[in-house]
């Protein structure tokens, strides 16, 4: 009895100790109060040992001339004469910046990282240039590498500290005269005797304890680091060696604290063409664990224009966008936004609107010149910077800034306010490259087409493709949605069919019968409980649209049809999924830093913040684990080869990329970005086409079709001016259409954008009448009724279509702003397609355009 109540009163804690050692093993809480030092190569300091003469590289397009003191360096473009500089040539002359401000002028990168107190930049012109604590070592294949020693650095000079009279005297006398003097000057003679008449005697004591016992001579605390490179040379021509200094420096007993943050970075320069490569290998990247470095910013003041000059800076921001020199706009934000959208393995605590970067370019202009920066390698780590003269310094300039190791913050008890940062694992072995393509114009469509060219050259599934000479129209169907209905006096999470096979198949139809072309219908929400979908460890399709025989009746019709039917999945969120979907998230949820799951919530439009829907399932989700997404991305694709249908569309891949920082298991986005595009050419394999949302670079040359374009991009009020630069570059390349029409605000001007883009059309329909979206989280859906705007929509896409007919086939040759709401788009063959955003008509050169219409005149006049 005794024994049975003893195991009664352990059982509690036996099963607490199990539980907890089952979360630590397999959920992973972060047991610690720091980041796990993972540094396994720290820091090295070197420095240049050169000779300061001019390292230079050369082919029959460039000049690449570097000056060794500091690493600073020109490009000359030889047929032009046009010299690009890595830095602003009268920088010391600016009237603005301030000291460290000034000192970023003169620099090539910027490091960043964080202490308990938060971010720390550092430019390597302050804290390596000017201790020349770098290395220039010139490779092989004729390029030049900077391993550059960043950091709160003290150069060691080979030189005694402190010395005894007696070997001071042995090295001065092979001194000349004259040198013996200067050295002298700098040093003072410390004897015993004389100590009780010094004010600093104890300190003297404690830095150099034999002064008590024998006379020393000790440098002056105020030398200058040119002085004592100075008197390194001197003593180093009387035979001072590292051993005699290595002697001398014991007899130094408080020696300079060395532990400060210092980084190892190294940059490879070389030249391809008409193009400067510069790469940072993240594999050489070395820091000290207690500073751990979050971002580099290469040649952060390349190109920057001043105060005085004329044109332009281009950014990736929707299609791209124009920020003019100088445009006075001191009281905007400067822009920055992150290629391919936020990582949503990394935690945020509010959302005021979402960035995004569907291509990674940006560029400057310089008098009748211009480049475009394309970032290559581990693009996926960066955002882009903007900004105008007359902030922070009178410099207009852009650049890219990369995240090395991703951080969080973690609440280390609920009794204690205190948060530290737990870090990424390890530095990822990628690396970042840039490469600048000069171009003999300041033309944006010229600048366009130039990376149009770079992609032919360098995809191959890009050079072989070609676009339908037919306009594309795009068509979702929302098939089902998740609404709570009551049912016995009791609310009940159920599914609603809001477009069912059946009714699918009649849009189809009567699309198709009405003369549309090139059409492709999206199903979405049509299984695994809706919009709002299921994890696809299996794939249900949804009793309440018809089934499985009404989802082939559809896919049969389309072909007869020869309509490109595609059907709808995410992969990498779990909504609503449980145990009995294969959900588990302890297990398959994906982790920050901190090793705490994923879990996403919806933002509220007014506070920002978080919205408090911790009891409603259907707006919590979680990131799911690369490794799962994958077999749900398997699963579907596989599901639906089987039912023969003719293409598959991906509403994540191709627009959202996060990572997963579980430490056990961690996967980068550029592994991820990897996945994704073996995930496409898989379903292309299976004989499907892929149709993808937004299109990021990396995914387009394996889609399709891409459709939600966001043409115009973010309202940031510093930009000037809105092009099509990435649709300029893919036009007769890829099929694309801009966001659905039908959703807009203004339909019309979303219109007159795809006229004036070369897209596609899109639209959105519902088969049921949109009063069953009231008391949903569906809004977004509520001008979505097919019944609405059938009458408006068919003869919209007709005249479209015949409008721009053969015209999606060909290149963009020119675009213009006409006037502040007109525009010009011309095409290789000479076709001119006029948009007219105003209210009232324009006339030009004999032709009228009706205000808020487009006109298309062929190239053939007629």
């Amino acid at each position: 009895m005794r024994r049975q109540s003893l195991i009664r009163r352990l059982l509690p804690w036996i099963i607490a100790a199990v539980l907890i050692a089952a979360l630590v093993v397999f959920v992973g809480i972060p047991l610690y109060t720091q980041k796990e030092d993972t540094n396994e190569y720290p820091p090295v300091v070197s420095y240049y040992e050169g000779d300061n003469k001019e390292l230079t590289m050369e082919n029959d397009r460039l000049l690449f001339s570097m000056d060794p003191a500091t690493t600073q360096f020109t490009v000359t473009e030889k047929e032009s004469g046009r010299v690009w500089r890595s830095n602003p040539e009268d920088a010391s002359k600016d009237p603005i910046a301030l000291s460290l401000n000034k000192d970023t002028l003169y620099s090539t990168m910027i490091v960043t990282y964080t202490t308990s107190g938060g971010e720390v930049s550092m430019n390597n012109y302050t804290y390596s240039m000017k201790n020349q604590s770098y290395s220039l070592v010139p490779q092989e294949d004729g390029s030049i590498r900077v391993d550059y020693s960043i950091g709160q650095i003290e150069r060691t000079y080979l030189l005694p500290i402190a010395i005894t009279k007696e070997r001071f005297a042995s090295f001065t006398e092979n001194m000349s005269k004259s040198t013996k003097k200067k050295v002298s000057s700098n040093y003072s003679l410390v004897e015993p005797e004389k100590l009780d008449k010094r004010d600093n005697k104890a300190e003297l004591i404690e830095n150099y304890p034999s002064v008590t016992e024998q006379a020393l001579y000790i440098l002056q605390p105020g030398t200058s680091a040119a002085n004592k490179g100075k008197i390194e040379g001197y003593f180093a021509e009387a035979g001072y060696t590292q051993e005699d200094y290595e002697m001398d420096m014991q007899l130094v007993a408080n020696q300079a604290d060395s532990s400060g943050p210092v980084f190892n970075v190294s940059v490879i320069y070389r030249l391809e063409g008409n193009d400067l490569v510069v790469e940072i290998p993240y594999s050489e990247i070395r820091y000290r664990s207690d500073y751990p470095i979050t971002y580099i910013s290469p040649l952060p003041m390349f190109g920057a224009a001043n105060a005085d000059a004329e044109g332009y800076m281009m950014i990736p921001e929707g299609g791209g966008a124009i920020i003019r020199y100088n445009n006075g706009k001191l009281s905007q934000n400067p822009y920055y936004a992150n290629l391919y959208g936020w990582d949503y393995g990394v935690e945020r605590k509010e959302v005021v609107s979402e960035t995004e970067n569907a291509f990674p370019v940006f560029g400057a202009t310089m008098d009748d010149g211009a480049f475009i920066c394309i970032m290559e390698g581990a693009s996926s780590y960066a955002g882009v910077n903007a900004d105008i003269a007359g902030r922070y310094n009178s410099y207009n300039f852009v650049y890219a800034k990369y995240n090395v190791l991703h951080a969080a913050q973690y609440n280390v008890s609920n009794k204690t306010a205190k948060l530290v940062y737990i870090y990424e694992k390890e530095i990822p072995q990628d690396s970042i490259c840039q490469r600048y393509r000069f171009v003999d114009s300041t033309d944006y469509t010229v600048l366009a087409n130039a990376y149009g060219d770079y992609l032919r050259e360098t995809i191959p599934e890009i050079a072989a493709a070609k676009s339908s000479e037919e306009t594309p129209v795009h068509v979702e169907l929302i098939g089902a949605i998740n609404k709570k209905l009551i049912k016995l006096g009791i609310p009940v999470d159920s599914v609603v069919a809001t477009t069912t096979f059946d009714q699918a198949k009649q849009i189809l139809t009567e699309l198709d019968d009405s003369g549309i072309k090139n059409l492709n219908i999206r199903m979405t929400g049509w299984c695994n409980g809706g919009v709002r979908q299921k994890v696809l460890t299996g794939v249900h399709v949804l009793g309440e649209l018809g089934g499985t025989g009404a989802m082939d009746s559809l896919i049969k019709a389309a072909e007869e049809k020869d309509v490109t039917l595609a059907f709808d999945g995410i992969t990498c969120f779990a909504y609503n999924s449980g145990l009995f979907d294969g959900f588990l998230a302890f297990r398959d949820a994906a982790r920050y830093p901190t090793r705490e799951q994923i879990h996403l919530y919806d933002y509220s439009i007014v506070t920002y913040q978080k919205r408090d829907n911790s009891g409603d399932t259907a707006n919590n989700y979680y990131l799911v684990r690369p490794s799962y997404a994958k077999k749900c991305a398997d699963n579907l694709i596989s599901f639906l080869e089987k039912r023969g249908s003719a293409a598959i569309a991906f509403r994540d891949i191709g627009n959202l990329l996060s990572a997963d920082y579980y430490p056990k298991d961690l996967v980068t986005r550029e592994q991820v970005k990897q996945q994704d595009i073996e995930i496409m050419q898989q379903a292309s394999v299976a004989g499907m086409k892929v149709i993808i949302k937004e299109g990021n670079d990396y995914a387009v040359p394996y889609a399709d079709l891409i459709t939600d374009m966001n043409l115009t991009g973010q309202a940031y009020a510093i930009i000037d001016e809105r092009i099509p630069f990435y649709q300029i570059a893919l036009h007769g390349a890829k099929d694309f259409t801009g966001e659905a029409v039908n959703l807009s605000g203004d339909y019309q001007t979303r219109l007159l954008e795809c006229a004036e883009y070369g897209a596609g059309l899109n639209f959105t329909f519902m088969a049921e009448n949109t009063r069953v979206l009231q008391e949903t989280e569906y809004s977004c859906y509520t001008a979505s009724g097919y019944d609405y705007w059938r009458n408006q929509v068919i003869p919209m896409i007709t005249r479209y279509q015949q409008e721009m007919k053969g015209l999606n086939s060909l290149r963009i040759a020119g675009h213009e702003r006409l006037e502040e709401e007109v525009t010009l788009t011309t095409y290789e063959d000479g076709t001119k397609v006029y948009v007219n955003y105003g209210s009232t008509e324009y006339t030009e050169g004999g032709r009228t355009i009706p205000a808020r219409d487009y006109l298309v005149e062929r190239g053939n006049g007629k």
